[in-house]
């Protein structure tokens, strides 16, 4: 078997595991990885595990919410039809200038890039043109990775985390569950939005500027990655190909897909799990975080600083190869 701590595939299945750490105190924390796309038994199995201990959840809250599970989306479909308005009337405001952007601010890397992304979509019309067209009418914001890991889950006959689990009507109910992720709707909940637009697009700051072709970048890999699944001839080597692929990006590739990854993805949610994490270990026992793979090596970095030690490991099968 290929081992990596949080994960492991024998050739036949994917398994993410879940590691426990214990102080001094007996204060136990669980580190339970989840991965986006996975078969449904798997997520049912991760909330049994759960149970009533506390949980600290990732779900990050975007500034467009017009989709984001405020109806329920059990498809690809449904959310290409919940999302076409808003993409379109975006697009509609802020042709002018998105178009301006891409031509005045592109770097000559993300350009080449593009160029690359476009290649692909010759003579393509399918889900997978849309979710490419949608992109570039909403400035490749980062809600449009939901729309290319629904695509993967239905070339893959696979699920979704956030269609398995009900975050809509259940999880809110569950007062164990607490929510600790970046809420950018409630950040900018007193910023005029236009202006904020058209600052991004006009005159971005440095540190604007350099978020906004991160987060470009980033997405514009993501959609080669969709393409590059869609050319494999079946459903079995496209798992094949995804367990590979997410052993080689935490393994070998990891420094790699960290670099290309925006940080407000990663290092400041990590943050906001680890100040939780301080806040909690003082009144509970027991801690369960809930969160992607790509955070767990450094919150094992963090628990291990707090004098945390590994004490017990579970696996859970995310899905098979073969149906």
């Amino acid at each position: 078997m290929t081992e990596f701590k949080f994960l492991d595939y024998d050739g036949k299945s994917l398994f993410t595991n879940c590691l426990v750490y214990q102080n001094e105190k007996k204060v136990q924390i669980h580190l339970l990885p989840v991965i986006h796309i996975g078969n449904t038994p798997y997520y049912s199995e991760l909330q049994n595990y759960i149970q009533d201990r506390i949980c600290l959840f990732e779900k990050l809250n975007l500034i467009t919410s017009d989709v984001d599970l405020k109806k329920s989306v059990s498809s690809l479909d449904d959310y290409l039809e919940l999302s076409a308005q808003g993409i379109e009337e975006f697009w509609d405001q802020y042709k002018k200038l998105l178009k301006n952007f891409y031509k005045k601010f592109l770097t000559g890397d993300i350009k080449l890039l593009w160029t690359m992304v476009k290649k692909e979509f010759k003579n393509v019309n399918d889900e997978s043109r849309t979710i490419y067209d949608n992109c570039v009418k909403s400035c490749f914001g980062i809600q449009n990775l939901c729309p290319i890991q629904l695509y993967l889950c239905k070339i893959m006959n696979l699920d979704h985390q956030m269609i398995a689990i009900d975050y809509l009507n259940d999880i809110p109910q569950r007062t164990n569950w607490i929510h600790t992720d970046l809420d950018l709707a409630k950040i900018t909940e007193n910023v005029n939005l236009n202006d904020l637009m058209e600052e991004i697009l006009i005159d971005p700051s440095p540190e604007i500027l350099e978020v906004t072709l991160q987060q470009i970048r980033f997405v514009l890999l993501n959609i080669l990655v969709m393409r590059r699944f869609k050319k494999s001839p079946e459903a079995s080597k496209r798992r094949e190909l995804l367990a590979d692929d997410l052993i080689q990006g935490l393994t070998q590739e990891f420094k790699e897909v960290i670099k290309n990854t925006p940080d407000y993805l990663i290092d400041n949610r990590n943050s906001l799990v680890e100040d939780k994490i301080l806040n909690l270990i003082r009144d509970h026992e027991e801690i369960v975080v809930f969160y992607g793979l790509a955070h767990m090596r450094a919150l094992e970095g963090f628990l291990l600083k707090q004098g945390f030690n590994l004490i017990s490991k579970q696996s859970f099968e995310a899905f098979k190869i073969e149906d």
